[in-house]
């Protein structure tokens, strides 16, 4: 049953993930870039289930009666339990007020409601993929949100912030790329939210100094799909890309 969820969720990926051109298409001839076109299938699928997964299990615990008592102390042991149960996040709530609570610490001195992403969480949208960097851990971040509603109206939210560190190792570890191929994924922002090198996150790639990296980067930004190619460390690379519908990231293989 699993299995043929996931399967049939990649083939609904591939379907709405944006087509190549005829150009783009034909451009893709060589074994190297067919090779990458697979690895970028491999790479969005994966991440976008692994988010996914994520937000459909905070999905179960808003709808718990233990979320729903907006006591911390009776929702802690379950929101504890499924942390555990996972790797590379840390799952919180927060109050209508941005008062927020993490398995780690509790109640955190700091609030949420400054956040870019909380308004539109506390008008009752589920928030996928937002930058942050962790107000509990200082970690490099992503956050996945849903609102926990009762008698119709938004209570609070439930939370995870997946370190973007471990998420990239776990990409790595499942592609298992050669030292000649790497990966990237951009936020709609610019900013880098995944990278085989893990000290490139959170960087723009706009603003390293490469006149053919930034524009690279900003055909990336504006295209849903594409090949491209840029100089960077005195290296050329060329990079098929597309976009995920889940998070609006663009993933990228880069191969030389």
């Amino acid at each position: 049953m699993f299995r043929t969820y996931i399967f049939g969720f990649i083939a609904s990926l591939m379907l709405l993930a944006p087509q190549m051109s005829m150009a783009e298409i034909a451009d893709a001839h060589s074994p190297a870039e067919e090779n990458a076109q697979s690895l970028l299938a491999a790479f969005a699928s994966y991440t976008d289930l692994r988010l996914l997964s994520i937000r459909q299990s905070l999905e179960i615990l808003a709808s718990t009666t233990e979320a729903k008592s907006l006591k911390w102390k009776t929702m802690e042991p379950l929101l504890r339990g499924y942390q555990e149960s996972d790797d590379g996040l840390i799952v919180w709530f927060v109050r209508p007020d941005g008062t927020y609570f993490t398995v780690d610490k509790g109640k955190v001195a700091k609030t949420l409601s400054d956040r870019s992403y909380f308004p539109p969480l506390m008008s009752g949208q589920i928030i996928d993929g937002e930058l942050v960097v962790s107000k509990s851990t200082g970690k490099r971040s992503t956050v996945i949100a849903v609102p926990v509603m009762k008698g119709g109206k938004v209570v609070g939210a439930i939370g995870a912030s997946v370190f973007l560190e471990k998420l990239a190792d776990q990409v790595s570890t499942t592609l298992a790329l050669p030292a000649n191929i790497s990966f990237f994924a951009l936020a709609p922002s610019g900013l880098t939210a995944l990278h085989k090198k893990t000290n490139r996150e959170f960087l723009d790639p706009r603003d390293l100094g490469s006149p053919t990296l930034k524009k690279a980067a900003s055909e990336m930004l504006t295209h849903q799909a594409g090949v491209t190619s840029y100089m960077f460390d005195n290296v050329t690379k060329k990079a098929v890309y597309r976009s995920s519908p889940l998070t609006q990231w663009k993933f990228a293989i880069v191969f030389q």
